[in-house]
């Protein structure tokens, strides 16, 4: 049985060679062969139960069935191909609601300053931001775009890498530590803060100076999902902490935080831009991902992808 999408096809296909009256010049037109134009046609007669065109070798004339179809087929391309360039005009500009959904750190600092650019820039888009540390159903909640920490190998989302986040120790200053912090194996008996799920049992270190790379077992004594409340545990000396600079670097600047084991880092963790697969996106999602890029390249210690 003919399906719609079959429909759209042999009407096409018929005002082609309605065209031009040649079935071999309609198939060039079409970029098909003259047997599949051919069989559309036949296809379009039984479907429509009236013949269309009688056509021999050396002539091709439409009936007046055919010569009626052309009329009102032609009325209906000129109103689709008016839509259709509406669409996609509507489509190429940012537009409706930009549902986004981001960690709750993120969406307290730089995050917020990304979309303050954004409306700034497309007034006519609403935003919708809903803020969670938790792993996220991008189809059951119907957003447009997650901005997520740490990569995944989902194949049915659209990634889109933003870059590393550089992350170092650090403590406060209320924080006595059992001993002095020289080097990775020292943290093996150091209280420190767990996050989840990115610092949990052990940690991976680096040092570029000495071109190092260190395993080590640690011990949490605190351990939460949410990176803001780590980090405000690390503040009240429970622990050491691991820590971006667009977090921690005014409170190192005030003194109130140190870094601890200098010169040794933490792996970097991705960030990334993610959202439903599929060929088509919305134009307001690359918007906004292309201004976050823009804002999270001016901070210190992110490298841009």
């Amino acid at each position: 049985m003919t399906n719609k999408l079959d429909r759209l096809q042999l009407i096409t296909t018929f005002l082609a060679v309605a065209e031009v009256r040649s079935l071999s010049a309609a198939a060039r037109m079409l970029g098909t062969s003259q047997p599949t134009v051919s069989r559309r046609l036949r296809d379009l007669e039984q479907l429509l139960g009236a013949r269309l065109a009688s056509r021999s070798t050396h002539r091709f004339d439409l009936t007046a069935e055919g010569e009626e179809l052309q009329r009102r087929a032609a009325a209906w391309a000129d109103v689709w191909s008016e839509w259709e360039d509406g669409l996609k005009s509507n489509v190429a500009l940012p537009q409706g609601k930009l549902s986004l959904i981001a960690p709750h750190s993120y969406g307290h600092a730089f995050l917020m300053d990304a979309v303050k650019v954004f409306r700034l820039r497309h007034p006519q888009v609403e935003v919708e931001l809903r803020l969670t540390d938790r792993q996220v159903d991008l189809v059951g909640q119907a957003a447009d775009c997650w901005i997520r920490v740490g990569g995944s190998r989902d194949q049915s989302l659209h990634v889109r890498p933003l870059g590393r986040m550089r992350r170092f120790l650090v403590a406060s200053n209320a924080l006595e530590l059992p001993h002095p912090v020289h080097s990775p194996d020292d943290l093996r008996t150091t209280p420190m803060i767990g996050l989840i799920p990115h610092v949990l049992d052990r940690l991976v270190l680096h040092s570029n100076a000495l071109g190092e790379r260190r395993t080590v077992p640690i011990q949490t004594t605190i351990t939460t999902d949410g990176l803001l409340a780590s980090y405000q545990a690390m503040r009240k000396g429970l622990g050491v902490a691991a820590c971006a600079h667009w977090l921690c670097g005014g409170d190192i600047a005030s003194g109130e935080v140190r870094q601890i084991l200098p010169g040794w880092e933490l792996e970097p963790i991705a960030i990334e831009a993610v959202s439903v697969a599929g060929r088509f996106r919305p134009a307001r999602i690359n918007a906004f991902v292309d201004i976050l890029c823009e804002e999270m390249a001016r901070l210190d210690g992110f490298e841009p992808a």
